[in-house]
């Protein structure tokens, strides 16, 4: 389920959708799934923003109160999706340190001297700039 349906043998998507077509609300959902990863393998602003649009639209028509939540975050966040799409920034180096600032922290059960954790830090990210 979590493979976009395009990605997978004929046989599996046949079988997937026969369980799904039982079980409506399933199918709504797993559609928006659908949806959401066709969006993410576009290519380019405009047509990222027309797939957007098409994306909230549909999910406008649902009776699911997910969907509508999912919707609204969708058009809350419009802008900031987009301009991924735009610049194709991300703040992946940021969550990466400080994911390894936390790992470090969890190893030496805290540090009562920043000195020393910034020292440990450095080192465990093999003398690169933070």
């Amino acid at each position: 389920m979590l493979i976009h349906g395009d990605n997978r043998p004929r046989k599996s998507r046949f079988t997937i959708k026969e369980f799904l077509r039982r079980y409506p609300d399933l199918l709504a959902l797993w559609q928006a799934k659908e949806d959401l990863h066709t969006l993410y393998r576009t290519k380019g602003h405009r047509r990222a923003a027309k797939a957007v649009t098409r994306l909230t639209d549909r999910l406008a028509h649902s009776a699911l109160p997910e969907l509508q939540t999912f919707r609204r975050t969708l058009l809350k966040w419009r802008t900031e999706i987009l301009n991924d799409f735009k610049y194709g920034i991300t703040n992946a180096r940021t969550e990466g340190v400080s994911a390894k600032g936390m790992l470090v922290k969890r190893r030496a059960c805290g540090y009562t001297s920043f000195t020393n954790y910034r020292l440990r830090l450095l080192n465990a990210r093999s003398g690169r700039p933070i």
